[in-house]
């Protein structure tokens, strides 16, 4: 009998990825459908969204600065009014110290990182990696990028970087059965997303069901972007004790000439609280 739970035991399943799109955190239920789904998996915040946190009072007062041009243009500057109203009560929670337990997310530095075990700090420079490269695709673009669009960035190079693992954005749903506002910032990377051709309307992984509730009970459609980037397992796992030391990850010779985000795709799916919390 032991050695039969040893064995279940080593073979237990893993905690998917749930990475939180600035959008839908800042969403009127978007905290607590945070920190629920972070009880059954590994929820991650983009790195840009400490930037929103840090100057949450600038940004009540010129939600203008927030960038997300991809948002719909006909309801952007209502979005955006609406997201600086859940940056406070997410600051209070950053500092009360209710995130940062159950809650993961890449820094500027390792020390500076939340991330679920210590062998994972492999993940700083595959996602450093993805980073660079998004940005070579951005080109102009990205020295300019306002917090929305960093957030947008780091999604998709974290969902990338913690491949093989299964990995999830969820994000807002677009208007009327739509792609999600996300898949257009995908376009600009000259990334195709396509509805996933496997998923029926309102389906979603176990992992998800906590969060059925709040989302249902904001009135809200929220949807799952899965980014497939075969090219990003080509990058390396680690990085010397100098490369640590580096400030600019610029200066960190990879080895891998090739894109990493060749042959990358997304597909994506709508979940739709009513039939998710059924």
């Amino acid at each position: 009998m032991d050695h039969q739970l040893a064995l279940a035991g080593r073979f237990a399943a893993k905690p998917p990825n749930i990475v939180i799109d600035a959008p839908l955190a800042l969403s009127p239920m978007g905290l607590l459908v945070t920190v629920t789904l972070s009880q059954s998996a590994r929820v991650w915040l983009p790195r840009g969204f400490y930037t929103l946190l840090d100057n949450d009072e600038y940004y009540r007062r010129r939600p203008d600065q927030l960038g997300g041009g991809w948002l719909a243009p006909g309801t952007r500057d209502a979005i955006l009014r609406e997201l600086t109203l859940e940056l406070e009560p997410w600051r209070r929670a950053w500092q009360n110290g209710r995130l940062s337990s159950r809650v993961h997310w890449i820094g500027d530095a390792q020390y500076e990182s939340a991330l679920p075990e210590r062998e994972e700090t492999a993940l700083l420079p595959r996602f450093e990696g993805c980073c660079a490269a998004l940005e070579t695709r951005l080109g102009d673009a990205a020295g300019t990028a306002a917090p929305l669009d960093e957030c947008a960035r780091d999604v998709i190079a974290l969902s990338a970087a913690l491949q093989p693992d299964s990995t999830y954005i969820i994000t807002i749903a677009g208007n009327d059965g739509a792609r999600p506002p996300l898949c257009d910032y995908l376009e600009r990377l000259a990334f195709p997303a396509k509805r996933h051709p496997g998923a029926t309307p309102g389906w979603s992984g176990p992992a998800l069901w906590p969060a059925a509730a709040p989302i249902a009970a904001s009135g809200r459609n929220a949807a799952i972007v899965q980014v497939v980037a075969p090219v990003i397992l080509a990058l390396p796992d680690g990085w010397s004790e100098t490369d640590w030391a580096l400030e600019d990850p610029a200066d960190h010779d990879d080895g891998t000439p090739d894109d990493p985000w060749r042959n990358a795709c997304a597909l994506w799916y709508d979940v739709v609280p009513a039939e998710a919390a059924a």
